[in-house]
């Protein structure tokens, strides 16, 4: 009887340990079973993360480059030039607004409507993302080039609450200013003119047909004695360290019969209402097409161009 207790004694320890074996064993099982369910959503939030980051910075050139065209063509339209650039441009790039008139061309492209497409995005995959934009501003620390700078607070939470960031996050931009229109030109022709900015391949205007090239296209060249794009957005002709100039082609004012003066032919200064001592050109007097060349003292030497003397 003692050898069959004992007998009895082991098998239910045995099955004892082998169901308590295979209890730890499921157990196991469903924790890493759970742990890599958890850690695939989580790889997947921040793969979100991380294209969604991408995503705003792209939204943000794309709304900033528009806000930028819109400025100018609110400038066009109404004739004149702004009164506060970085608060015009915050008011169109958040608001599609411009002094609560709406600019259609930033219909659906200010830079909330990117962030909500951002967010339908994430609903698809049951994820929540709230955005809170704390700032924008716009600057200048290049002639030929504005920079956006954004500041976003972000909550991104998985619907299913395995997991949530809480992020704060400065985004920047810049903006190649080329190819914009010079408001300079369009106020001061009473819109009959345009110019757009680009930048002169003219690399010696000591030969005269790079100057020719160059004052015949209004083309422009880092001065730190003339505007910023920025300035020339609210009329200003003060100097700036990012500063450009173009030489005014006269003969364009004239054919869309808008009168011209005896002055620098220089951007800033020509627009400007006062006058300041300047003489004809000696390398363009005799030329038919650009006898009317004139500029100042200082810019003689910025051209490589001496007065013309009768």
């Amino acid at each position: 009887m003692k050898k069959k207790g004992i007998f009895f004694t082991f098998i239910a320890i045995t099955l004892t340990a082998v169901v308590i074996l295979s209890f730890i064993i499921h157990t196991q099982y469903r924790l890493r079973n759970k742990m890599f369910v958890i850690e695939t959503r989580i790889d997947t939030l921040n793969d979100f993360i991380q294209d969604t980051e991408t995503d705003l910075e792209r939204g943000l050139y794309i709304a900033a480059f528009r806000a930028i065209l819109s400025l100018e063509q609110y400038i066009t339209t109404e004739g004149v030039f702004l009164n506060n650039t970085e608060l015009n441009f915050k008011e169109i790039i958040l608001y599609g607004t411009i002094n609560n008139t709406a600019i259609d061309i930033m219909q659906g492209a200010t830079f909330p409507d990117w962030a909500e497409r951002i967010q339908e995005e994430a609903d698809k995959i049951d994820i929540t993302i709230n955005f809170l934009i704390n700032d924008i501003t716009l600057n200048q620390t290049n002639p030929w080039y504005v920079d956006v700078n954004s500041n976003i607070s972000m909550n991104v939470t998985d619907k299913k609450q395995t997991a949530s960031w809480e992020k704060n996050r400065k985004i920047t931009t810049s903006i190649n200013i080329e190819n914009f229109e010079d408001p300079l030109y369009v106020i001061n022709s009473y819109g009959r003119v345009t110019n757009k900015i680009k930048r002169t391949n003219a690399t010696d205007f000591g030969d005269v047909n790079q100057l020719k090239t160059h004052l015949e296209n209004s083309y422009y060249i880092a001065s730190t004695s003339g505007p910023s794009f920025l300035m020339r957005l609210e009329g200003k002709l003060s100097s700036s360290p990012y500063g450009i100039e173009s030489l005014v082609n006269v003969r364009e004012f004239t054919a869309e019969e808008v009168p011209v003066v005896a002055d620098s032919h220089v951007d800033y200064i020509y627009f400007d209402e006062g006058t300041v001592e300047n003489c004809l050109v000696n390398e363009t007097a005799l030329d038919p097409y650009y006898y009317w060349f004139r500029l100042d003292n200082q810019h003689l030497g910025t051209y490589e161009a001496t007065c013309f003397s009768q």
